[in-house]
């Protein structure tokens, strides 16, 4: 497996990763001794290439997906809970808020 994106959440308490195992993980800055994530999502059809945290709202994260995937999906990162997806049609490389 290959990590293919890092982001910090805006509060410095979580770094979420993505992976081409299709893989996200979300990782306590406080159980930074740990090798285990929080939450290992794997609802990503296809390598997790982007990762934004919203500025706006915390624990709320937007991830988007390779090529047999093109979706961009939403997340709460407190619950572990997928909160929407959206089909793009083509792979997700960036995200921005």
């Amino acid at each position: 497996q290959e990590v293919c994106g890092l982001a910090w959440s805006p509060d410095g308490l979580t770094l979420a990763s993505g992976a081409n195992d299709n893989k996200l993980c979300l990782w306590d800055a406080a159980a930074s001794s740990s090798s285990r994530p929080r939450f290992e999502l794997t609802d990503h059809q296809a390598a997790v290439k982007a990762l934004a945290w919203s500025p706006h709202e915390r624990n709320l994260l937007a991830t988007g997906g390779g090529t047999a995937d093109r979706c961009i999906k939403f997340w709460n990162t407190q619950s572990g809970a997928m909160l929407n997806s959206i089909d793009t049609g083509s792979q997700v490389c960036a995200l921005q808020w």
